[in-house]
């Protein structure tokens, strides 16, 4: 009993947001979606093999491509198609029936964090004084932070999106020019869809979903604290292993003001969180950071 204990506590230090499950089910779809972004390209290079320019090629293991302007074009602009239909469809307006999918889970972990905020703060001071958010999302407080976020990420979206494409352009004309074989010419295609679609859009969401998360409930403390009349102060916790920044080790259990601690925030796959405090509960001899 003792063992299965330590094992719990374990695992959830190292996930102080408690995102983890979130996080899973986006990088999830990420990997659905450029599969079958992937299976697209081979299907369109090696089965229908659009690029083939006479029935003799077809025969040949090392046929040759079309060299002109117009196949590449044509490409390019099925590209752009496909990955509308399934990367960026939808559209970065907080709370539509039409944001993004991968918005949609920034999205889930902004609304969460808001909600653990005031429930952190309503076990430490009362329900008397910190009442239950009905309507998150609706609340002006918070829907303008979160907009900012929504549109900032969908930006970076096309713009993974944008370079991958570019990089497929590339092995295109190389293919083009020097006579490369279908299955080689879709190998490499699907290779830049490995390593910078798939890859760059999994740490977009890994760390966004934690940065919305964390913005999230530092933007409750400020909404309770123009309520109560008491500061709020913001403690960070790191997750407690091996691979925290030496930084953010540096940082754990210390207390930041709200314009410190916005600064701290959205490094690359970072997992810290952040605790609210108000500043009568801080610890004796505890400094804040400002």
């Amino acid at each position: 009993m003792m063992n299965r204990t330590v094992k719990i506590k374990g695992r959830l230090n190292e996930d102080p947001t408690r995102t983890s499950t979130l996080r899973s089910k986006a990088v999830s779809e990420i990997n659905r979606r450029y599969r079958e972004i992937k299976k697209l390209i081979t299907q369109s290079v090696r089965k229908n093999r659009i690029f083939a320019n006479n029935v003799e090629a077809l025969q040949k293991s090392d046929f040759a491509f079309e060299q002109t302007p117009e196949q590449m074009e044509h490409f390019q602009a099925w590209l752009l198609l496909a990955l509308q239909a399934l990367v960026l469809t939808g559209d970065n307006t907080v709370n539509s029936a039409q944001l993004n999918w991968l918005m949609e889970y920034i999205q889930e972990s902004y609304y969460r964090g808001a909600t653990k905020g005031n429930n952190e703060l309503a076990a430490i001071l009362g329900r008397d004084k910190v009442p239950k958010q009905i309507s998150i999302l609706d609340n002006p407080f918070h829907r303008s932070k979160l907009q900012v976020i929504i549109s900032r990420d969908f930006t970076q979206l096309k713009g993974i999106d944008a370079a991958m494409s570019q990089q497929i352009d590339r092995v295109l004309s190389e293919a083009l020019l020097e006579g490369y074989s279908p299955l080689k010419t879709a190998t490499l295609m699907n290779d830049r869809v490995d390593k910078i679609g798939i890859t760059r859009s999994r740490l977009l969401a890994r760390t966004e979903i934690i940065y919305a998360h964390n913005v999230a409930k530092i933007t409750e403390g400020q909404r309770i604290q123009e309520t109560i009349g008491e500061e709020i102060v913001y403690e960070w916790i790191t997750s407690g292993d091996t691979v925290v920044r030496p930084t953010h080790v540096q940082r754990n259990r210390k207390y930041y003001s709200f314009s410190r601690v916005m600064g701290l925030l959205g490094e690359p796959n970072c997992r810290c969180a952040i605790a609210l405090v108000p500043i009568s509960r801080l610890p004796k001899g505890r400094a804040v950071h400002r």
